[in-house]
């Protein structure tokens, strides 16, 4: 859908660009040629579509390779992002991309640990995810599916042997009337550690997990996954409600968008109903 709306916007951009052209060149050969009062007469029935053309033509520089907007549609990034949250994603932040394939143009960074990202489903290029970047390439993911906890293992970081590249800390009470979700009866929050970025994530006791709906490597038990290079695993910070890379694989490189770096609009909303009213105290929020 991303790639469709980029592929008709740059059609309006050639369309209003040629109107934009030719109007240009009429008004040189009026203004050269019969003089400035006619061209005068002339600039007031210029063309309407041309003047469409910069604006269109910035939003589409802006859109393809600097900032877009996403809107939060489900619960998976509880309690960092919330349902009816619209963030705006650095398109640039890792790569350079051509908007009409994807394809990366020029390298700029890798995705870290911790970032929170927005990617191409790997299954459906068509749908948008958002998740949070838990293993990078090089890494051994191992997820306890008792604790719900992760080890993390890198045979190439040198801070992951003198340290855990992941640490857990109990969070203590917090007010849970700030967290947008329905049942609030069984769930643990904690506090994940990693590359130094601390966030709470939550944990459903009721909710128990079954390894062999897990995606499988070769070679790997389940639960276990090995990160080559060029992919990232992604997870929600709602654990147990979230549809990530446990289930279906690992994200490509080409694959990402960008980095969510801020809410600039929010409403409460619930699934399939009407905005309630608009969060004034998450606009501008910093993800973290």
């Amino acid at each position: 859908m991303s790639n469709l709306f980029s592929i008709l916007l740059l059609l309006f951009i050639i369309i209003t660009g040629l109107a934009w052209c030719v109007e240009k060149i009429k008004n040189l050969y009026f203004k050269y040629k019969f003089g400035y009062k006619k061209y005068i007469k002339y600039k007031k029935k210029s063309c309407f579509v041309s003047s469409f053309f910069p604006i269109l033509l910035l939003l589409f520089l802006c859109r393809s390779f600097f900032f877009e907007p996403f809107r939060i549609p489900s619960s998976s990034m509880i309690p960092s992002l919330l349902i009816g949250d619209f963030i705006m994603v650095k398109k640039f932040a890792y790569n350079i991309k051509n908007p009409i394939n994807n394809n990366i143009i020029y390298k700029i960074n890798d995705a870290k640990r911790g970032d929170i990202v927005v990617f191409q489903y790997p299954r459906d290029k068509k749908i948008n995810y958002i998740k949070r970047i838990i293993g990078i390439p090089g890494d051994l993911i191992i997820y306890n599916e008792f604790t719900k906890t992760l080890l993390i293992k890198n045979n190439y970081d040198k801070s992951c042997k003198k340290k855990k590249c992941i640490e857990y800390k109990k969070f203590l009470e917090i007010d849970k009337k700030k967290i947008d979700i329905l049942n609030l009866k069984n769930i643990k929050i904690l506090e994940e550690i990693i590359n130094n970025k601390s966030y709470k994530i939550i944990l459903n006791n009721h909710i128990k997990d079954n390894k062999k709906y897990y995606y499988k490597q070769k070679n790997f038990d389940y639960g276990m996954w090995y990160i080559p290079k060029g992919y990232y695993f992604v997870m929600g910070d709602n654990r147990d409600n979230s549809y990530d890379s446990r289930y279906w694989g690992l994200v490509p490189e080409n694959d990402l968008i960008g980095k969510a770096i801020f809410v600039w609009f929010s409403i409460e909303k619930k699934i399939n109903e009407w905005p309630i009213r608009i969060r004034f105290n998450r606009i501008g929020h910093i993800i973290q």
